[in-house]
């Protein structure tokens, strides 16, 4: 694993480097693709996506190499292939409550009771969206399962709602793995009538930039999908491959590389889209600002370990302070 994270810190670091790379520039991109092909010569990777985006236009792209699907391994590698994106869900999560935020239907310093009246107790009270979002709220370990039906979701509330706070909400953050976003998204959906989750990113996301793929529900049988991490028995069903993140807010979106960048693009667009504004620019920069800057910078300036990490709103940020040394190489 650890050999694993190197890999990964050394990749950004290299893509990173050749950013905003023109087309033309064969020798930078060479020098990323070399490194791609060591890697997989090490042993240390299968096979990649390499996917640049410039003005909203794909001006790179590679695939390279194998992936496992339901059915074999070796499976030569292509963008048609959809792959399970993890944590970047928390990104696409975070865009979607912006949006919601700045049209007046969340506020992030509301007590998350406001949108969901049974999230009451445990020290839960003063729990808002902004805790949810930077990671702070103390309910870091929430044993939630798949929530790709309905019923799964509607339990999984209940669960959420049982909870108990392990700290004062905004004293401190650590990694919510499954519970803040999953807790913002049902908040979403009591102010959109109770849609599904899917279906209000699918309206207010993924269909406005034309991302296709992107889909937080099980896609349909047929999809061609890369299994991460590998099962130990083949073949499985896309049920089963999906089991521990269906659904989740926090981490079940898919869909090809292609899609998933444009996300980042958005971003990078300031919230434009063509001719069109999906994000306001103020909504953005509070996105995009350390939340617990001022707590950061008190304790570092007493030779304390800030009790806080670099936390935007539903996304990390480069920058000094993190327990062990600041996210200075990782992050927005």
């Amino acid at each position: 694993m650890a050999q694993l994270r190197g890999t990964r810190r050394e990749l950004l670091m290299a893509v990173a480097g050749s950013a905003f790379l023109a087309p033309q520039d064969k020798a930078r991109w060479a020098e990323v693709n070399a490194f791609l092909d060591t890697q997989k010569a090490r042993g240390l990777i299968p096979g990649a996506a390499l996917v640049a985006m410039q003005d909203q236009k794909v001006v790179y792209e590679r695939y390279m190499g194998n992936y496992t699907s339901l059915k074999e391994r070796q499976v030569e590698l292509n963008g048609d292939v959809r792959h399970v994106f993890f944590s970047f869900s928390k990104l696409i999560t975070a865009t979607v409550i912006a949006m919601l935020h700045q049209d007046g239907l969340l506020d992030y310093d509301s007590p998350v009771s406001t949108y969901i009246p049974e999230f009451i107790g445990g020290g839960k009270d003063k729990i808002t969206l902004r805790h949810l979002l930077t990671h702070s709220a103390g309910i870091p370990a929430v044993p939630l399962a798949g929530v790709g039906t309905e019923a799964d979701w509607r339990i999984a509330v209940k669960t959420l709602c049982l909870a108990q706070t392990e700290w004062e909400p905004g004293s401190k953050t650590a990694y919510h793995a499954l519970s803040g976003m999953f807790a913002c998204a049902e908040a979403a959906r009591r102010v959109s009538g109770g849609k599904p989750w899917q279906e209000i990113c699918k309206e207010r996301l993924f269909d406005p930039i034309g991302a296709k793929t992107l889909n937080f529900d099980i896609p349909p049988a047929g999809t061609p999908f890369a299994l991460t991490p590998v099962p130990a028995q083949l073949p499985q069903t896309l049920k089963e491959a999906f089991a521990a993140f269906a659904g989740h807010p926090a981490g079940g979106c898919s869909g090809t590389p292609r899609d998933a960048i444009k996300v980042l693009q958005l971003h990078l667009n300031w919230g434009m889209w063509g001719s069109k504004r999906l994000l306001l620019k103020k909504t953005l920069m509070e996105m995009h600002s350390v939340q617990y800057a001022r707590e950061i910078e008190k304790a570092l300036s007493g030779g304390k370990n800030p009790t806080h990490e670099t936390w935007g709103l539903g996304i990390l940020l480069r920058g000094k302070g993190a327990k062990q040394g600041g996210h200075d190489w990782f992050g927005f």
